[in-house]
């Protein structure tokens, strides 16, 4: 995917600059169009990346050392290596600074994902409603905090659900900024790629704070594709907002059922 093509996509994955309530499948919490994956199946194995870097190292697939190459194949070997396993935390939150729009809000998603026994419990606070979300045994039920009760309850597999939560975060995120590869260091035993955010895309819009003009920070993906870290600052023509995405706790995070599915 070219850059120019990048910039024109960003424009309708607006859902992490909205608010992250919308991505649970089925979500009412942002106006925006949702990115979930239709898949049925696990991704196997991760592909591989033939782009060897000045020092030897190969680069994670769909990815460069001017950050991601192809979209597709970028998201496809992170959700690879995430349903590999081991179980992770995955947290992200998006914190205003500024802003002039009424309905700009903070929003954060809380994620336990236990890829050995398929199990998935989520917190996602939106733009307009906290909702929390659980998979277990082929059935993926959503609570609403505000109404205590079940909102929806639905027959499903876990990988689609695993890659719609978090997937318009990433895809938002990551078709925003222009990124440099600046380091390559090692985390618990893992190779991660650390790249700068040195630009935006000059079409990237937020239907709440306008167009991005401006972006700090940095991404960190392992060799493997998986998307480690997020942090960083955009300032937009309506206002500032942090966002912040993380995966943590591999291999020792639990999945247990909430209190309002076994009462359910």
């Amino acid at each position: 995917m070219s850059r120019h093509r990048a910039a024109v996509t960003a424009v309708t994955l607006v859902v992490v600059l909205a608010g992250c309530g919308g991505l649970i499948p089925g979500g009412d919490d942002t106006s925006t169009p949702t990115v979930t994956s239709t898949s049925t199946s696990t991704p196997t194995d991760t592909p591989r990346s033939t782009d060897r870097l000045a020092d030897g190292a190969v680069s994670p697939v769909g990815w460069s050392e001017n950050g991601v190459t192809n979209t597709t194949t970028a998201f496809r070997g992170h959700y690879s290596a995430v349903l590999s396993g081991p179980s992770t935390t995955v947290t992200y939150r998006s914190g205003v600074r500024s802003a002039e729009a009424d309905r700009a809000t903070n929003t954060s998603l809380e994620m336990r994902l236990d890829t050995g026994e398929k199990r998935l419990h989520a917190s996602i606070n939106g733009s307009s409603e906290r909702r929390e979300a659980y998979f277990s045994d082929g059935t993926f039920s959503q609570w609403s905090v505000r109404e205590e009760t079940v909102v929806n309850r639905t027959n499903t597999s876990f990988v689609p659900v695993t890659q719609s939560i978090d997937n318009g975060v990433l895809k938002s995120q990551l078709l925003l900024y222009e990124l440099e590869l600046t380091d390559i260091v090692t985390r618990d035993g893992t190779t991660a790629f650390v790249y700068d955010v040195v630009g935006v895309y000059d079409n990237a819009v937020s239907g709440t704070y306008g167009s991005a003009t401006s972006g700090t920070g940095r991404v960190v993906v392992s060799e493997r594709g998986r998307i480690i870290e997020i942090d960083t600052t955009v300032t937009y023509t309506g206002g500032e907002v942090t966002y912040h995405y993380e995966q943590t706790r591999l291999g020792a995070t639990e999945v247990e059922s909430p209190d309002w599915r076994r009462d359910a």
